[in-house]
């Protein structure tokens, strides 16, 4: 049996401190119907005789459950009693020397503290990695505790499951949420509990709803720039309408309007420029300078259509946070067929401010009822992605010609799109997230 992502989920690691009403083996069974993914024999003072007998009891109560069965540290143990793998920590045998004795069909599991440790692991044979502790815990009081940063880091630097340890309960469970795990592993949290099988349930949606508010839930594209081949008209539209008043733009006008919304973009023009046009009148002949591009012209990048057909078989639900009119954007999608793609259109004008700040972003995330750890802004312009940045999102850049500042980008994003006709590096990132 492979141990993958589900099977972490919810950690079972046996202790006999709360053997009581129930042996181990009723224990272990309640924790299962309760919905523990995985079991880890856990025993320290049975002599081998008794773990033996022990083992293979719990071994063939895993396997009539369909659950991955894994021993603590003994390897001659977890080869007799079939178990489905073996987790050693550092101080134990490393995990080329147990792979070469369990061979290629048994999981091995390593207890790591760094990412360095991480590393050394995955390399020498690991299938799965225990991290902690998390938080301070009676089971092993000589435990040093790991910041968040330390799981993220470990998370994000290895392709196996990931399952934290180390006094998590209840009540601290969700404070793990954004690190990347793939669950947790519990000791005292399962088996001191009166009612094994309810708190089990408890813990199974607790550690599911951790888990999943760290994967993506929702995508907030750009339109200009990002997903369409269209900057270079507004790059222009600024001096094409001063041009046609009779007036000539000042060369920094290009980067000057690049931050602004639309009604931004006027007021500026009203003022510089001293015109007597209205905010109203002067938005409408900006719109009427690129409509016609609009409705007739822009396209997609190449290779973005492939690459929200792939969002959207993934449930990743999208929108779009735009500075440009709706009529426009509507217009684009509807005409080259991606319509069907986005679920809501949000513009600058309309929530009342430019990218300059956030409020866009929160505005389409509070539409899909989610949260900054599970949604992704994707924006080709620095000044966005510095905004969306401060307030908290992930945010995956894109290359555009039409910004310079590439270098900048690539090091702020934590994500990068060079072309949309490769984009692995990215689902390699939601992966891990």
């Amino acid at each position: 049996m492979k141990l993958d992502k589900k099977s972490m989920l919810l950690y079972a690691v046996t202790d006999r401190a709360w053997v009581g009403k129930q042996t181990l083996y009723q224990q272990v069974e309640s924790a299962i119907k309760g919905g523990a993914t995985c079991v880890q024999l856990r025993e320290k003072d049975l002599d081998e005789k008794e773990f033996l007998v022990e083992a293979r009891a719990i071994a063939k109560l895993c396997r009539q459950y369909g659950v991955p069965f894994i021993v603590n540290d003994n390897v001659d143990i977890a080869l007799q009693c079939d178990a489905d793998g073996v987790h050693v920590g550092q101080e134990d045998m490393v995990a080329s020397q147990v792979r070469k004795k369990v061979g290629d069909k048994m999981i091995v599991g390593v207890s790591v503290h760094t990412v360095e440790q991480a590393l050394a692991a995955v390399k020498n044979g690991a299938d799965c990695l225990g991290v902690g502790a998390m938080f301070s815990t009676s089971t092993k009081t000589d435990a040093d505790v790991l910041s968040k940063q330390t799981l993220h880091d470990i998370c994000s630097a290895v392709d196996v499951p990931v399952v934290a340890i180390g006094g998590i309960n209840k009540r601290n469970i969700s404070q793990l949420a954004g690190t990347g795990v793939d669950g947790v592993a519990l000791v005292s949290a399962i088996f001191s509990a009166e009612d094994i099988e309810s708190e089990c349930r408890l813990l199974s949606a607790l550690s599911k709803e951790m888990v999943e508010s760290a994967n993506v839930k929702c995508a907030i594209f750009d339109f200009d720039g990002t997903l369409f081949d269209s900057m270079f008209i507004w790059d222009n539209a600024g001096d094409v309408f001063l041009s046609s008043l009779g007036k000539k733009a000042k060369p920094s006008l290009r980067e000057d309007l690049r931050p602004l919304s639309l009604y931004q973009s006027a007021c500026y023009l009203q003022k510089e420029y001293d015109l007597t046009l209205s905010v109203q009148q002067i938005m409408n002949g900006i719109n009427k300078t690129i409509e016609h591009f609009y409705i007739n012209d822009v396209l997609p990048k190449v290779g973005v259509v492939d690459f929200l057909q792939q969002m959207k078989n993934a449930g990743i639900r999208m929108c779009i946070a735009t500075a440009s009119d709706r009529f426009h954007i509507q217009s684009a999608l509807c005409r080259c067929g991606m319509a069907e793609f986005f679920e809501e259109i949000f513009t600058c004008d309309e929530v009342g401010c430019g990218k300059d700040q956030p409020v866009v972003f929160q505005k389409a995330m509070e539409f899909f009822g989610a949260n900054r750890s599970n949604t992704l802004v994707f924006e080709d312009a620095l000044h966005a992605i510095k905004t969306a940045k401060d307030d908290g999102f992930a945010v995956v850049g894109v290359f555009d010609n039409s910004e310079t500042r590439q270098n900048e980008i690539r090091q702020l994003a934590d994500c990068y799109i060079a072309d949309f006709k490769d984009t692995n590096g990215f689902w390699n990132f939601v992966r891990k997230k």
